[in-house]
């Protein structure tokens, strides 16, 4: 589970932009687009500027990551067209998905997508993710990277089968319904955790000591982040706790898991926290640490296009670890060590040189 670190950062900026460069715009588009902006208007009276503010640097943070995600995504799509030893179910699952997924992204730059459209760039992400899962799981190499998509998608998609209960129970004033959805929303928040788990014992590189340090520097804040939110709407909240628990509960999906406020809201914060140190951390910055770090960042929402984006670069970066270089005779001061280095450092990067 322990990866090879990307090329120096003077490197991937000559080159071009890098997934980990990606990858924290991402998180920073996350916290932003979809908690902090959303959550100032009506926060106080006289900050009109404010909001915006807040929402011209939504706008330009998410149409900025968009377009980095979307280019990502097609340039790996092409690099895995020309990978032979990919196996045929990743050919039939991951390039149509992440095909559609890109098509439904630069769609929702116009305008936002119908309910069926959510679904549908929804299961092409899923199954972009269980494809890549499959692929990664095959080398113990990658084996980090594949437990990752698998716990994201079936996240993924058991809070769309939630999401999908709640509104039959709405249509047919079913509570049988409406119970289910609690149920698998439930369900859904334990496989977040089963993501959050991977993530840590990869940061933790399978020590249990090192997976203790880890797991006290994400859950420690995000339980007192959980805490300090759980209280955002009661009388005479801070302008502070109002503004966190509005932003965590944007961040959170509905309907919401059969869990107490503050825990729902740790969860939330725990997997953002994760997914920062994945990017973040200088010994975890291995093409494992930026799949896992998207995964974590698709927050169990598929049916919205940057989420359902992120699943698809994770899905079609993770495999490419597994197309080593043929083992074949080497010459003299050469090695097939380096030449897989060198293959990993050159799948990393994820735009060109300009010509």
């Amino acid at each position: 589970m322990i990866e090879r670190k990307l090329a120096s950062s003077d490197t991937e900026e000559a080159e071009g932009v890098s997934l980990p460069t990606l990858t924290r715009a991402a998180l920073l588009a996350t916290v932003i687009c979809r908690g902090i902006a959303p959550a100032i208007p009506g926060l106080a009276v006289g900050i009109e500027r404010f909001i915006v503010l807040g929402a011209q640097v939504s706008a330009f943070l998410s149409h900025l990551v968009a377009a980095g995600g979307v280019t990502a995504a097609i340039i790996l799509s092409i690099g895995a067209l020309r990978q032979h030893k990919l196996d045929l179910t990743f050919r039939l699952l991951a390039l149509p998905g992440g095909a559609i997924v890109i098509a439904l992204v630069l769609a929702a730059w116009v305008r936002p997508l119908e309910p069926e459209l959510c679904r549908m760039v929804a299961l092409a992400a899923i199954a972009a993710a269980v494809a890549g899962a499959v692929a990664s799981l095959q080398l113990s190499e990658t084996r980090a990277s594949g437990l990752g998509l698998a716990c994201a998608s079936a996240s993924g998609l058991t809070h769309l089968l939630a999401r999908e209960l709640v509104s039959r129970a709405a249509e047919r004033m079913d509570s049988a319904s409406l119970h289910w959805a609690t149920a698998a929303a439930t369900l859904a928040a334990l496989f977040d955790l089963m993501t959050l788990g991977v993530t840590l014992t990869y940061l933790g590189q399978g020590n249990r000591r090192k997976i203790a340090i880890s797991a006290g520097w994400v859950l420690a804040p995000a339980l007192l982040l959980g805490l300090f939110a759980a209280h955002g709407s009661a009388p005479g909240a801070g302008v502070a706790r109002v503004l966190a628990e509005r932003a965590l509960t944007l961040l959170s999906r509905a309907p919401a898991a059969a869990l107490p406020v503050a825990v729902r809201f740790a969860i939330t914060a725990a997997l953002l926290i994760a997914a920062g140190v994945c990017v973040f951390k200088p010994s975890a910055r291995g093409k494992t640490g930026v799949v896992l770090a998207l995964c974590l960042l698709s927050l169990g929402a598929p049916d919205m296009p940057l989420p359902a984006l992120w699943l698809v670069v994770a899905a079609l970066l993770s495999p490419k670890q597994t197309s080593l270089p043929e083992q074949g005779p080497t010459a003299p001061g050469t090695s097939s060590s380096s030449e897989s280095a060198a293959e990993s450092e050159k799948g990393a990067r994820v735009v060109g040189r300009p010509t």
